[in-house]
């Protein structure tokens, strides 16, 4: 199920997960503990779709449950 960023970014938050906006471009960054980045292509900034692929691949990178993410979405 694809989401919107703004939504993407609104969940992180509820997990204490920081999102870098990009300072230019329209990459932005998921930031795990270690100081690792999860890199977020959105070309229309917040109202961008982001697909289950990069969905998927950020839960797995965050280590975090799929459901449990889709679930604050």
């Amino acid at each position: 199920m694809p989401a919107r960023l703004n939504d993407i970014k609104r969940a992180l938050a509820a997990l204490a997960i920081a999102v870098e906006e990009p300072n230019k471009g329209s990459h932005y960054k998921a930031i795990r503990a270690d100081g690792r980045k999860y890199t977020i292509p959105a070309h229309n900034g917040g109202k961008t779709m982001i697909g289950d692929e990069y969905i998927r691949g950020l839960c797995r990178f965050l280590e975090i449950d799929i459901q449990r993410f889709k679930g604050l979405l």
